[in-house]
């Protein structure tokens, strides 16, 4: 019995590793879609089937198996759609089974908890205080309806004790394991997109900047397509820093990045590369085109007002952008960087507010 125990708390917890390994751009990407919602329910219910197919036999007639766990699982970290959805596959795939009294039974047991569940998610808070009250609640639908099945009354306390053990040591067991697994992939998205992401802006970093830079290079090169790229410095920014302190600094780089993203081109890649520093990459667009993008980002940082202080404080601020193309200004790839650093400077020279071309 015990054993069985044992080969049932494995295939909970392999399975919910393999789902949150195999599935989780969606279960992650798409945390509050219908989609993920879906998923999270299709697979809680093929986790129930089979455990349902390896109940654990107490006697020679008698079977329990731990089908509401992934029930609760749902409840607890999807909501009432995969709650349903769950359901549902359990009810369905127990009358594959056998359609007696058996089944009869589990289509009640399931039609009790599945509202059960969702009422104890709404009215409880904490995720442990809700599993435990889950796990109880499991036990009490278990008793009533295992009592109008058998009636050996000595039976059925040792057999709702066993299920009572059971159901608290799968509870406990998924719960944490779950919990587990969706902080962890937590944590490595979040690692993930910190090594490629500036933190402070929420623009591409530069490590983001050189692989992208290499790919469109290499892609430029191959399909002679051509490659801009637009060096943007804030003029005077220490200034700025000096005067209303680098937590305003902060803010001001965050509302310019905003300001780069939404006067790009859609297709166009945008980076902090540090300090006061930003950079756009212009995918097959002439040297024409990029003074276009541009003089517009020139003109909307120029004609925009800061907030700064909480919006106590607005200021008005100017940046000085260099640009090289590929081919046109430069004949290799390898030198798009520095022309476009050598225009910004030349832009800087001749007064700043201004795009200089290399």
């Amino acid at each position: 019995m015990y054993e069985q125990l044992f080969v049932n708390l494995t295939i909970i917890t392999t399975c919910l590793f393999l789902y949150h390994q195999l599935f989780k751009k969606i279960l992650y990407s798409y945390k509050h879609s219908l989609r993920a919602k879906i998923t999270l329910g299709t697979l809680t219910g093929v986790l129930a089937i089979l455990l349902m197919h390896f109940s654990i036999q107490i006697n020679g007639e008698t079977l329990i198996d731990l089908r509401h766990i992934p029930l609760m699982l749902a409840t607890l970290f999807g909501g009432w759609v995969p709650t349903l959805i769950t359901g549902i596959m359990i009810i369905i795939g127990r009358f594959f089974i056998g359609v007696n009294a058996s089944a009869m039974a589990n289509l009640i047991f399931i039609a009790c908890l599945i509202p059960s569940f969702i009422l104890i998610v709404k009215t409880i808070n904490g995720l442990w205080k809700a599993s435990i009250t889950m796990m109880a609640v499991s036990v009490f639908f278990f008793s009533i309806i295992v009592y109008q099945l058998i009636g050996n009354a000595a039976f059925l306390n040792e057999l709702v004790f066993i299920y009572l053990g059971f159901t608290f040591a799968a509870g406990i067991v998924s719960v944490y394991t779950n919990k587990y697994l969706r902080r962890t992939n937590q944590l490595m998205k979040e690692y993930e997109r910190n090594a490629f992401q500036d933190p402070l802006t929420g623009l591409n970093n530069v490590r983001s900047f050189d692989q992208t830079f290499n790919r469109l290079a290499t892609k430029a090169i191959q399909k002679k397509e051509m490659l801009s790229l637009t060096v943007i410095d804030i003029d005077y920014f220490k200034h700025i820093n000096d005067t209303y302190g680098h937590p305003e600094g902060d803010e001001i780089l965050k509302q310019v990045g905003k300001i780069l993203l939404e006067k790009s081109r859609e297709s166009d890649f945008v980076s902090r590369n540090g300090g006061e520093e930003f950079t756009v990459l212009m995918p097959k667009c002439s040297e024409e085109e990029a003074k276009k993008v541009s003089e517009r980002i020139r003109k909307s940082i120029q004609q925009h007002s800061f907030d700064i202080h909480n919006g106590h404080t607005k200021i008005n601020l100017t940046v000085s952008i260099g640009i090289s193309t590929y081919p046109g200004t430069v004949g290799d790839t390898r030198d798009l960087y520095r022309k476009a650093d050598q225009a910004l400077y030349i832009a800087k020279n001749e007064g700043r507010n201004r795009v200089a071309s290399a």
